[in-house]
């Protein structure tokens, strides 16, 4: 294979593939240059001018469009799509990129080691370069939540060890790494010994518990952002993973400016599919950055070269000798409009869809056997309290976000039971996998006129079952749909179910294809948004708001978690009798 390349390069073998006339996008150099790229045994053979007569078994006129690398998204969920991976590939080479980094954390989380092998298994020979990460954190804030794993250092090394894994997957347990807790130190370890990548997950450390985090080798973060943040991660020597959430005018002018270039990158992180669908991948992400001020150059770079370098990946990232050809031809700079993508010298996308369909493994029997719950009753959605009124803690959303605050509201009693105030709403949280009896209730403010029920066992990251609502009947019935069907997202007001989508494969993802799922996913939206849900995205609400490491107040299968401080709060802070 060298000897091709090196032979098609010196004119004593031809191109598998010539793309002629374009604009060529120089990552490592920071140029544009005019010229052809001749291609071999799936590798960038020349970039250049080549001879009208050269020698090819493929000539594509490029028209003078730009060629890019092929983007490379370094963080990222593949189960946030909730398909499987071929047609969650199917979805993003249109879109242009190329290669992942995937922290299989949410099937981890549900099945374990064994996920995260099935995922590194369907993922392998597909178009899309797939590189996996090893969950660190399962779950993820241990002891204040269950899932149907527990991983420990053991399991971390025998992960390492998987085909197809460059590294540790998001630490978020940034609290036990600061404060040197036995079970993370255990894993950290692990990672360091196996002279792989570790990715970090820290939003709440600024001085010296931060410098603490990054001292223990992990030394990149994909969390929020502004300048100042990033500019002390990078003064640590950390690398910075910017989401599209967290892009601002701010933000890029100090990117544009800063003098250390090769540590940053963009990403995705997790895509809601209604998202993925309406405006993209990683291509949507570096679109808005442009937009917001960032020269494309280095919006490109963010996400070629600088996230190649990362994940330690040479052959990946730039059109240069020698480098995997992962091409994209473009029409602007600007609009990162993609018109044609290469994978590996292939062509597998024109004109945003596939050249030819790809097949989906079949998930095994185990896979769609994850729900171990019995059938709920409406009283296991009540709370019971004495009294005439009792103070309570209460999660109060802000309706853009997944940050949360935390408010004590006053609830009067009927019936011996908890009513709740205009604009409050109910969060119902069950363990799903059968290792604990995991029940806890309690309550959301900032709901606005809120009515009905919305059921989801896709919540980051313990993929628990969560029901929101405003009465129980509705909230019984929507969780009974899911238990029925394996999991999923269903919405039920007044006792009819407005929208059901099954998500049988570990809870988490379905075999239906983009265009189908997205379709589906509209509907919930739209009725979710009917039933008078005060959020801006739907998705990200009813994902989030059990996530235990996720600023500042969550509901888990534990109980009511002050996210910053690690601890638990009691949901009924006073009585009045």
């Amino acid at each position: 294979m060298v000897r091709k390349v090196v032979d098609a390069v010196m004119g004593r073998e031809p191109f598998d593939t010539v793309i002629r006339n374009v604009q060529i996008v120089q990552v490592c150099s920071g140029e544009i240059i005019p010229g052809d790229i001749g291609i071999a045994s799936g590798k960038v053979a020349f970039v250049g001018n080549l001879e009208e007569d050269c020698q090819a078994g493929e000539v594509i006129e490029g028209n003078g469009r730009y060629a890019v690398p092929g983007f490379l998204d370094s963080h990222m969920h593949l189960e946030s799509s909730m398909m499987t991976p071929a047609h969650f590939a199917e979805a993003v080479l249109p879109k242009g990129t190329t290669a992942v980094a995937a922290d299989p954390h949410e099937i981890g989380n549900v099945m374990g080691a064994e996920g995260v092998s099935l995922l590194c298994e369907m993922t392998r020979d597909l178009p899309l370069h797939v590189y996996m990460m090893a969950p660190s954190t399962i779950p993820s804030a241990p002891g204040f939540e269950n899932s149907g794993a527990d991983i420990r250092a053991e399991e971390v090394r025998r992960m390492l060890r998987f085909p197809g894994v460059i590294g540790l997957g998001e630490v978020m347990d940034f609290n036990g790494v600061a404060d040197g807790d036995p079970r993370m130190m255990e894993i950290v370890q692990a990672a360091l010994e196996s002279g792989l990548l570790l990715d970090g997950h820290v939003p709440a450390f600024k001085g010296r518990r931060l410098q603490a985090f990054a001292a223990s080798g992990i030394d990149c973060d994909h969390t929020y952002m502004d300048p100042e943040i990033a500019a002390e991660k990078l003064r640590y020597g950390m690398c910075v993973q910017i989401q599209e959430r967290f892009l601002t005018s701010e933000l890029m002018a100090y990117l544009e400016r800063c003098p250390v270039q090769n540590r940053i990158m963009l990403v995705t992180d997790d895509v809601p599919l209604s998202r993925l669908a309406s405006e993209g991948h990683l291509d949507s992400v570096v679109r808005k950055a442009i937009r917001l001020g960032l020269s494309p150059m280095k919006a490109i770079r963010y996400v070629t070269l600088n996230a190649a370098d990362r994940l330690r990946l040479p052959r990946r990232g730039a059109i240069a000798p020698g480098r995997y050809a992962d091409i994209l031809l473009l029409d602007s700079l600007e609009e990162i409009r993609v018109s044609a993508v290469f994978s590996d010298g292939i062509l597998v996308a024109k004109d945003g869809r596939m050249v030819r369909p790809l097949v989906s493994k079949p998930f095994p029997r185990s896979a769609y056997r994850t729900m171990k719950l019995a059938p709920l009753s409406e009283e296991d959605f009540k709370v019971r309290a004495k009294g005439s009124r009792v103070l309570v803690n209460v999660i109060e959303q802000d309706g853009k976000t997944s940050r949360t605050e935390l408010r004590q509201v006053w609830f009067p009693l009927r019936d011996g039971c908890l009513a709740m105030p205009e604009g409050i709403a109910k969060m119902a949280v069950f363990n799903r996998y059968g290792r604990t009896d995991g029940r806890q209730i309690g309550f959301l403010s900032n709901m606005g006129g809120f009515r009905g029920a919305l059921a989801t066992t896709y919540a980051h990251d313990c993929h628990n079952l969560i029901v929101y609502g405003s009465n129980e009947a509705d909230m019984c019935k929507a969780a009974n749909l899911l238990i029925e069907c394996g999991g999923g997202v269903a919405a039920v007001r007044d006792g009819e179910v407005l929208s059901r989508i099954p998500l049988p494969i570990a809870g988490l993802l379905c075999e239906d294809p983009m265009p189908l799922l997205a379709e589906k996913f509209e509907g919930f939206v739209k009725a979710a948004k009917e039933m008078g849900l005060n959020h801006g995205e739907v998705l990200t609400f009813i994902t989030l708001m059990a996530l235990a490491v996720s600023p500042k107040v969550k509901l888990t299968d534990a109980g009511l978690v002050d996210a910053v401080n690690k601890k638990f709060l009691p949901l009924i802070v006073r009585t009045i009798e």
